[in-house]
């Protein structure tokens, strides 16, 4: 065995350490200026003013994503819950919506982040529903950051819903994220919205956690590529699980999708409040 220290001039605000499947290499990620950064986001109040949120419909058009019984899509699933959102957020918090698509349209990943960022989006949140391969008895929500995975399950979840690269005319927009330093700078590059989406997603996750009777599976982190390029905070949603049966019956009823968007609005709701009570009581 062998220790290493390290002697560092600046203070580490986080750290993440990947090892690969060889176990012949370690990569160590250290970020810092946290602060630093949330000081600029202080300085720039007016323009973070919550004001509009991105919502995004996964899959779609010659996308399917997961296929539950009796054919039920991923996409259109997605869709009618986006939706049912988007209606919440409008009506009853006045801000202002986006959507990445609001048909049954094909759209590229990167193209997703583009239209949030120049939108001028405040909040980017990516609905997708689950499977599960190796069990149809598995089940539950869960809300995912882009950061490298710490679990196989989450990369697995993350390897599935990338697959729509193969659909694109250009795949070489993306860089591998087989490759773990690929990921790492990627999340490093949204460093400045990386606590506000850590709190995004634990409070999405307990809103939902009070709505559904299905298992909460937590807040997870894994390399989504529909993630990367955000220039706000950003989560994404696993709703539930299409290839359980029973949830795929509930998952595909509008009664179950508006519970699932009323957990979702709820959880913005208190995202709103905290984040601009910290805006009045430290500016």
């Amino acid at each position: 065995s062998a220790q290493i220290s390290f002697f560092l001039k600046l203070k580490i605000d986080d750290y993440d350490i990947y090892q690969n499947k060889e176990g012949t290499q370690i990569q160590v990620s250290l970020r810092t200026n946290i602060a630093a950064n949330a000081e600029k986001i202080k300085k720039s109040r007016n323009k973070w003013l919550f004001d509009s949120v991105v919502i995004d419909p996964g899959h779609g058009g010659k996308d399917k994503g997961a296929i539950g019984p009796n054919n039920i899509y991923e996409k259109d699933v997605n869709l009618a819950i986006s939706k049912k959102l988007g209606k919440l957020i409008e009506e009853k918090m006045g801000v202002r919506v986006i959507y990445t698509r609001e048909e049954d349209d094909f759209i590229p990943l990167w193209k997703r982040t583009k239209i949030a960022n120049e939108s001028g989006g405040k909040i980017f949140i990516s609905i997708h529903a689950n499977a599960s391969p190796k069990s149809k008895k598995a089940k539950g929500f869960e809300t995912y950051l882009l950061r490298p995975g710490k679990s196989q399950d989450a990369m697995e979840v993350a390897l599935r819903e990338n697959e729509v690269i193969k659909m694109e005319k250009d795949e070489r927009k993306y860089k591998s994220f087989s490759d773990p330093q690929n990921l790492i700078l990627a999340t490093m590059a949204q460093n400045e919205f990386l606590k506000e989406s850590e709190v995004l997603a634990d409070l999405i996750q307990k809103s939902l956690d009070k709505k559904l009777t299905s298992p909460n599976r937590g807040v997870k982190q894994a390399g989504f590529y529909v993630l990367v390029g955000a220039s706000m905070p950003n989560v994404l949603v696993e709703t539930g699980f299409l290839s359980n049966n029973q949830e795929a019956k509930m998952l595909s009823k509008s009664k179950y999708q508006k519970k699932i968007a009323n957990g979702i609005f709820e959880g913005l709701l208190d995202f709103k409040n905290k984040y601009e009570t910290s805006f009045i009581t430290t500016n």
